[in-house]
């Protein structure tokens, strides 16, 4: 689990699953598991009642859709996800404004 915890862990996967969707790199056939599965959510009859199999079903069929993707590629896009937003801490400023030239 990330510091996120576990929201930010089922947010984050969804993300991936969206980019690997769209990618061309990856094969058709292996896009039809989230698929499967999304269709699976909105059939009218279950195999047990309540959601708890429906979650299961979908986090299941997403995490096998990952990890059946190329390494390559499913890194790559894991990459983007993680560091698109550079961190910014309060140390970063602190140390910009003190070597800033001064204004006189």
């Amino acid at each position: 689990m990330s510091k996120k915890g576990l929201f930010g862990d089922i947010v984050f996967k969804i993300r991936l699953t969206i980019r690997l969707m769209t990618d061309q790199r990856v094969a058709f056939y292996l896009k039809l598991i989230p698929v499967i599965a999304l269709v699976y959510l909105v059939v009218p009859f279950d195999l047990l009642i309540g959601p708890i199999d429906d979650a299961v079903l979908l986090m299941g069929a997403v995490q096998m859709f990952v990890s059946l993707c190329p390494q390559d590629v499913v890194e790559e896009h894991t990459d983007y996800l993680r560091n698109r937003k550079p961190p910014q801490s309060s140390q970063t400023v602190q140390f910009l404004e003190e070597d800033a030239p001064d204004k006189k």
